[in-house]
């Protein structure tokens, strides 16, 4: 049986570098979902592995805080 997604070393380093991104800008999680438009359960059940992030949702993400797309894909380029 595979493992899932939010239990792979990888997918929580990302989790945590989308944290850490959020923390540098001095955003809470209830800032970033008033900027995403979604309930802040979302970017909290996001960042504890409750939620799994879908590659639409990372790109929203990372655009609202602040990263171009050539950021966007040294991000991925960094969990690979």
């Amino acid at each position: 049986m595979t493992q899932k997604t939010i239990f792979n070393p990888k997918y929580k380093a990302m989790i945590g570098a989308l944290k850490s991104l959020r923390e540098k800008q001095g955003l809470s999680q209830r800032d970033l979902a008033k900027r995403l438009n979604v309930a802040h359960c979302f970017v909290g059940r996001t960042e504890t592995c409750e939620r799994r992030l879908d590659i639409m949702d990372l790109i929203k993400i990372l655009r609202e805080l602040g990263l171009n797309n050539e950021e966007i894909m040294k991000f991925l380029e960094k969990l690979l």
